[in-house]
């Protein structure tokens, strides 16, 4: 198979499109759009998300210690797309897009309904790389809509629908090709 050589750039796609959310010093939610998270330890459970120092969330993830990662469905694509245009400093974005939040449990995170995942992360660490920082967050909770829940009982990514980003556009999921361990011959 012929390759076609590129410079560096972001190539690790699909990810998912994240909206990662914060309360400002007022208790007035924000949240920005993120490509750049991934989950990164199981124990204890953390993830991580790169920002740029530019950003509000950035700011306000800083000074809270803590943060919320929503994962949007293809039904809030547009929505979505709108919180990584435009700033929280200048508009409520929560009022433009009609889009919702709740509380988080275990800390004061601000989580948006429409998005079928919701994690609640503590901030433990955080690393300047270059131009984005990699915030790590352990997770204290995670929150799925009930709709998205399989027979088994388990979250299944194609019945929420889940939106990914990759190469400055968005994507949906189309099809489960296999499960963990399926290679395995027996």
């Amino acid at each position: 198979m012929k390759k076609i050589e590129k410079e560096p750039r972001a190539a690790a796609y699909p990810a998912p499109a994240a909206l990662v959310s914060a309360y400002n010093e007022k208790g007035k939610p924000n949240a920005m759009t993120a490509a750049w998270i991934s989950n990164i330890c199981a124990d204890p459970v953390t993830l991580v998300v790169g920002i740029r120092d530019s950003r509000y969330t950035y700011e306000l993830i800083e000074k809270s210690g803590c943060f919320g990662v929503n994962i949007p469905n293809v039904k809030i694509a547009e929505e979505t797309d709108y919180f990584g245009i435009v700033s929280g400093r200048d508009v409520n974005k929560f009022k433009e897009t009609g889009l919702t939040v709740f509380k988080g449990k275990e800390i004061n995170v601000p989580l948006i309904t429409e998005c079928p995942i919701n994690i609640e992360c503590k901030l433990v660490k955080q690393v300047k790389i270059g131009t984005h920082d990699a915030f790590f967050g352990e997770v204290l909770k995670v929150y799925y809509d009930e709709s998205m829940i399989n027979e088994k009982g388990s979250p299944d990514m194609l019945l929420a629908d889940v939106l990914a980003y990759g190469t400055g556009n968005y994507y949906s999921l189309k099809e489960k090709v296999g499960g963990y361990g399926h290679s395995k011959k027996e």
